[in-house]
């Protein structure tokens, strides 16, 4: 390989962070080797998994296939970790085209990839997926499944078996052990690490808590561990570090439960348990979006029903609903297209909930309210943007951009790795050596 590249995904590092997180101690001890993208323009929606795979594929989500953390689903079950419920993106095989894990074994390297979104079921080199059990399903027997052999025989019992696993800050713990160990004694010519701390303080205390400023810390000393991996692996001169966020967070004014209105309109029929027997359309959240699936997409008179009332919705509360999208629309304005038939941005603070049966509009601060302080999934055009901050021996030191563009990120890691990946949209930062 070109070089060998770690690159850490710290998730919601957005472009308000850098001053203070740049003068850290051990980001400041790169300082003068740096160069910075300070706002990187994301992807619709903002959420995490749809991000993280554009930024290792260079395309939409479109067409890499992962338009949402989750799939579209009525009711779904298990909510843990995660207003929308279970059923995520887990799985490798949900991409539809290669990735940069792909791109540098095909070209005789070695890659490890530690809670990198849409990573089980990868089992070459070194992979930790981000999957967690569902209930009752058995640990061991799900890593066994999903990650590959050489992690289940070599941190298994050291490191997962420990895991707390309905903590997810216990989960993202272990992992910063696990990716030095790998970057120290198996020197990846590739490194993937996604560290949520950041996301998680930011979702239950607000975007600039005293809370998220305690975890910025935490991820400065998790880089430094990083960084003397690579240094104990006697690698260190020829690797490449790229820290980067996937999408800022807005902290939520108010809850508004789209279903709530659904079921008005009859488009949602309960039974007397009030749980959902028959709809026409439903509304599955993306945070400060959402998406609106039919229950027969062909059915024209339905869709046409429906766009009406949204868009009499929205005259009704513009306070609250900021766009309507058709799939048409989506597909033809931000690369969108998906199991839905229209998507809806709410206004800046306004987050949507899947409930049927809560009061239509909650606002933050009632004792109603028992939602996230903050979180994301809006239009890239809302919000700070997440930063792109790059070292080593294929970077030119002292670079210092204004804008990028989330699909110019992975023209950039190909570039330092030295593969070619032709589906790439995107061109390189103008950093590189």
């Amino acid at each position: 390989m070109k070089n060998k590249l770690v690159l850490v995904s710290v998730d919601s590092l957005q472009s308000g962070d850098l001053k203070a997180f740049l003068n850290l101690p051990y980001m400041a001890s790169v300082a003068s080797e740096l160069s910075v993208v300070k706002n990187v323009r994301e992807i619709y929606p903002t959420l995490t998994y749809p991000i993280h795979n554009t930024m290792i594929t260079g395309v939409h989500p479109t067409a890499h296939g992962i338009t949402h953390n989750q799939r579209l689903s009525i009711q779904p079950e298990n909510p843990d970790f995660n207003i929308m419920g279970s059923n995520w993106y887990w799985e490798k095989s949900n991409l539809k085209v290669p990735t940069l894990v792909d791109a540098v074994i095909e070209a005789g390297g070695t890659a490890a990839t530690v809670l990198w979104p849409t990573t089980a079921g990868e089992k070459r080199g070194f992979n930790v997926p981000e999957i967690w059990p569902e209930a009752g399903e058995d640990p061991r027997e799900l890593m066994e499944r999903t990650a590959s052999p050489a992690v289940l025989d070599a941190y298994y019992q050291r490191f997962m078996s420990r895991y707390d696993w309905r903590s997810p800050i216990d989960f993202a713990e272990y992992s910063i052990d696990i990716a030095a160990d790998i970057l120290q004694n198996h020197k990846p010519d590739l490194l993937l690490c996604h560290f949520a701390h950041l996301d998680y303080f930011r979702h239950d205390y607000g975007v600039y808590a005293k809370e998220a400023a305690y975890a910025l810390r935490m991820m400065d000393v998790a880089i430094g561990r990083l960084m003397k991996a690579a240094k104990d692996a006697g690698t260190w001169e020829q690797t490449n570090f790229v820290i980067l966020g996937d999408h800022g967070q807005i902290n939520i004014r108010q809850i508004f439960n789209l279903n709530n209105l659904l079921q008005k309109y009859g488009f949602i029929r309960c039974g007397d348990n009030g749980k959902i027997t028959d709809y026409d359309a439903y509304s599955f959240s993306a945070g400060f979006s959402t998406q609106i699936m039919l229950r027969n997409p062909e059915d024209g008179e339905i869709k046409k029903r429906l766009h009406q009332i949204l868009l009499d919705m929205q005259a009704e509360f513009p306070e609250y609903i900021d766009r309507v999208y058709t799939a048409d629309e989506a597909m033809k304005e931000e690369q969108l297209m998906g199991d839905f038939n229209f998507v809806l941005e709410g206004t800046e603070g306004t987050l949507f909930a899947n409930d049927l049966h809560e009061k239509l509009i909650i606002p933050y601060g009632t004792p109603e309210y028992k939602m996230y302080r903050a979180t994301h999934g809006h239009h890239p055009s809302k919000g700070e943007k997440p930063p792109f901050i790059a070292f080593g021996p294929g970077i030119c030191p002292g670079n210092h951009i204004d804008h990028g563009t989330m699909l110019d990120v992975c023209p950039t890691l190909a570039a330092l790795v030295g593969v070619d990946m032709p589906q790439m949209v995107g061109n390189p930062f103008p950093i590189l050596r």
